[in-house]
């Protein structure tokens, strides 16, 4: 299998629990058969451009963030944004609850120099 098939499917899959939309919806939303989607992310297919073009307009994403691996997925859907800050304050709190202080003081300075203008 393609490495970069493989990473691509993994990206859209994230991408596509991110949006927490299931396979079936997005085979809905894009008109494409489930087992295709589901080939896609496991990198056993590769899409078309206009396949990639569609999902990343059903996904609310743009086509670019398909291939930033490293990145989280930014949507373009403000809704969708809310959702996925609220997530991630979430975790961020959940983790902050095990740390000692010594290590929240660390994270609280490392996010004053990131806010600080």
């Amino acid at each position: 299998m393609d490495k970069l098939a493989q990473r691509l499917g993994a990206r859209i899959k994230q991408i596509r629990k991110t949006a927490k939309i299931t396979q079936e919806k997005l085979a809905e939303k894009t008109e494409l058969s489930v087992e295709y989607i589901s080939r896609l992310e496991r990198g056993v297919s590769q899409p078309s451009f206009k396949t990639l073009s569609i999902m990343a307009e059903r996904l609310n994403v743009d086509i670019k963030d398909f291939f930033d691996f490293n990145v989280p997925v930014l949507f373009k859907d403000k809704k969708q944004e809310e959702k996925q800050k609220k997530g991630y304050i979430d975790a961020i709190s959940h983790d902050l609850k095990e740390m000692e202080v010594h290590e929240l003081m660390a994270v609280y300075n490392v996010i004053k120099g990131l806010t600080e203008r």
